[in-house]
């Protein structure tokens, strides 16, 4: 299995819209970050985690040139507004895009995309998708997938852990019998908006360096950062076993 990160920014992406910070103005290409999406290639199957409103740049930046199935973590805008453009891989696949999800954020799906499930407008250029919602682990292409509750304010978050692999973009908590269900990793992707000050719903670096500490995994990358972690020096201060993930990024598991 391997793991394309499409995207490790938080909701602004980076650089943030007139900020002229030092991270912003960064020439180091590790310093760009879109809207957090991972891509997941697993027996010759292309499976995408949420389609943020990056998702037409980062499939052309990074050569994604077919999607077999999404995963949705959540309904916050910067990691579903993307949905639409899955109609250039539908079109192209001439098939329909099965969309795993929760039953509330299929809801909202449907509420946001109305238009993606009303049969007049069939064949007017919208994505053809499958909304299949989960309540448990469910198979993707022969291989089983956890969702892992995970703490976001009022908003309902879902993890993935597919065999040795998790995935974990936002979150402030993780409950107990979550993290029962991430030991044993060998890579875990973890959400750490910033150094300080602390985020109600968000998980800074020193929290996931706590989580880190608890689980255990033979490896970590953080994911979900802001304008104001530079890569480089932030990689520095960080343990050999945990790094920044930057946008491009290969990992096998």
């Amino acid at each position: 299995m391997k793991v394309l990160f499409l995207g490790t920014g938080t909701s602004h992406g980076i650089p943030r819209i007139s900020c002229k910070c030092e991270v912003c103005t960064s020439t180091d290409p590790k310093n760009k970050r879109d809207r957090a999406s991972i891509l997941i290639q697993m027996d010759g199957k292309n499976v995408l985690v949420d389609t943020g409103p990056d998702l037409r740049h980062q499939s052309i930046q990074w050569e994604v040139d077919r999607v077999d199935a999404v995963l949705y973590t959540h309904t916050h805008a910067d990691h579903l507004y993307g949905l639409d453009d899955l109609r250039a891989f539908s079109a192209r696949q001439q098939n329909s895009i099965p969309c795993y999800c929760s039953p509330a954020t299929s809801a909202r799906i449907r509420h946001v995309f109305d238009y993606v499930f009303q049969l007049e407008h069939l064949g007017y250029g919208i994505p053809q998708i499958q909304l299949l919602e989960f309540t448990g682990p469910f198979d993707v292409f022969g291989n089983e997938i956890v969702p892992v509750h995970v703490i976001h304010g009022k908003t309902e978050v879902f993890g993935f852990r597919i065999g040795k692999f998790a995935y974990v973009t936002d979150c402030k908590k993780i409950p107990v019998t979550s993290m029962a269900m991430l030991e044993d990793l060998d890579v875990l992707v973890l959400g750490a908006l910033r150094w300080e000050p602390e985020h109600w719903i968000h998980m800074t670096i020193p929290e996931s360096l706590d989580v880190v500490a608890e689980l255990r995994p033979k490896q970590t990358y953080f994911t979900h950062m802001t304008h104001t972690v530079d890569h480089d020096e932030t990689n520095r201060k960080l343990p050999e076993n945990v790094q920044l993930a930057y946008d491009g990024l290969v990992v096998k598991v």
